[in-house]
């Protein structure tokens, strides 16, 4: 199930109304986004996680395991 468009833009509203508060930029900001994906992917206990948004792109997370390290 995905995101509806509405729900898309109220998130990404968030997203960019806290990262004017913490004044971050551009790198801090994919930085921490990368971050969140993997600890919400680490969260639902899952080694991997796929996001694509059809004509705009994807994101592909790969956790390491803890023998590879």
């Amino acid at each position: 199930m995905a995101l509806t468009d509405e729900q898309s833009q109220e998130l990404m509203d968030a997203i960019i109304e806290k990262c004017e508060t913490m004044e971050l930029s551009p790198e801090e900001i994919i930085d921490g986004l990368g971050r969140a994906l993997m600890s919400a992917t680490m969260a639902f206990e899952k080694q991997s996680a796929s996001i694509t948004v059809e004509g705009i792109g994807y994101c592909d997370v790969v956790l390491e395991t803890a023998s590879s390290q």
